[in-house]
């Protein structure tokens, strides 16, 4: 009896013993997932699982801290995303004449030496920023100058007589840097036309054509403007 005793004490001593050394031998918890400090030391890091399928938190981390640097940026290529619907010769003037002030007042620009529309061949049918860098690249256009222009027209309101008309557009335009993919400015822009009806139209609905090809060609030319503007200010 007493030598059975003898043995399962020994055999709790055993069991004890080895049972703290397998806990004591436990692997150590995984280290926390990796952050992104910011120059504050904080944590930048996204909180939505989500959005590391689209862009992790190191590509965010180096595209926001990537200088572009536009000093050898001389090519640009123009592409509107708004389409034109044009029926009469006297429309499709204006338009021209809209194009053509566009092209001179890139052309304008001391940092450009090509500027040019991005043919319709190459214009990519799913319009991302991917699909248009490539599009620009192939005809070697270091800038890509996309805009787009949305029209509203007024016939009644108290002030406007029955053969007036009273158009608005609304434009907005992004600098993209082909080489990068940074979007390096942006554009917003709004115009006004009032266009009273000429013996010289054919209906009021060519009035209120030339009023919306007025507005559209003021508003476009006004972000022309502005990215001259943006690149003389980084040529200083």
């Amino acid at each position: 009896m007493l030598c059975n005793l003898r043995v399962l004490a020994i055999t709790l001593t055993l069991l004890t013993t080895f049972g703290c050394a397998k806990k004591a031998a436990a692997p150590p918890p995984p280290p926390p997932p990796e952050t992104i400090l910011g120059e504050d030391n904080e944590n930048v890091q996204s909180l939505f699982k989500g959005d590391q399928a689209v862009l992790s938190d190191q590509d965010i981390a180096r595209i926001l801290g990537t200088q572009v640097n536009l000093a050898d940026r001389h090519r640009l290529a123009i592409l509107s995303l708004s389409p034109i619907n044009l029926w009469s010769e006297d429309l499709a003037e204006v338009e021209t004449k809209n194009f053509n002030n566009l092209l001179q007042a890139l052309r304008s620009s001391p940092q450009l030496t090509d500027v040019r529309f991005l043919p319709s061949l190459l214009v990519p049918e799913k319009r991302t920023v991917p699909y248009l860098r490539e599009a620009a690249a192939r005809i070697q256009a270091d800038l890509l100058f996309v805009y787009t222009a949305r029209i509203q027209s007024f016939r009644r309101d108290r002030f406007l007589k029955s053969d007036e008309v009273h158009a608005q557009c609304v434009a907005e335009s992004v600098l993209l840097d082909v080489r990068t993919g940074i979007v390096v400015q942006t554009g917003h822009a709004i115009e006004n036309i009032s266009m009273k009806k000429t013996p010289a139209d054919l209906n009021f609905g060519e009035t209120v054509g030339r009023a919306q090809s007025e507005a559209r060609g003021k508003a476009v030319l006004s972000l022309a403007n502005a990215v001259n503007a943006y690149l003389a200010q980084k040529a200083k």
